[in-house]
Formats: C-alpha cells, sequence, structure tokens
C-alpha cells in the first residue's frame, strides 16, 4: 500500500481524527448496539477547516456516506459503550 502525506499551507487545519480504513460507527439515536459500523474510504476538508468522512458501512449492498467527525465514533469506543 502507498502513503499519502497530504501538507496544508494553512494554519488551522487540524490532524483528520481517522485515517483510510479506519474502523468507525455511525452515531445514532439508538442504543450504540445498533449503530451502523463501517471503514473510512475518504477525507475531505471543507471551507471551515473541518473533516468529512466517507464510510463504506458493513452491508452487503456496500452502503456509504459522507459524515462529520462529530457523527462518527471509533469502533473501540462503541465497545466500551455496549
Amino acid at each position: 500500500m502507498n502513503t499519502i502525506t497530504i501538507q496544508f499551507a494553512g494554519f488551522c487545519a487540524q490532524s483528520p481524527k481517522y485515517t483510510f480504513n479506519s474502523r468507525v460507527a455511525m452515531k445514532s439515536n439508538c442504543k450504540p448496539s445498533k449503530w451502523a459500523i463501517g471503514r473510512v474510504t475518504g477525507l475531505r476538508i471543507d471551507d471551515d477547516n473541518n473533516w468529512n468522512y466517507t464510510i463504506v458501512f458493513d452491508y452487503p449492498q456496500g452502503y456509504s456516506d459522507e459524515f462529520t467527525e462529530d457523527e462518527l465514533a471509533d469502533e473501540n469506543e462503541l465497545l466500551c459503550l455496549n
């Protein structure tokens, strides 16, 4: 696998909390055991220097969507909540 290094010229950009292939769960109002789990497949930084993550969920159809950092939890965090 190739290593990709991204360097920012601005002072406000922070490192992303999750990286490619990180296992994450989509936070929801239901019990943590019901949260959808997937893998980070894309990163995007918006105009306000906030990271957005493209997640492919562990569904047979390979459903994917984009989320902000606040909408996600690390898979290990999910295990602790259960």
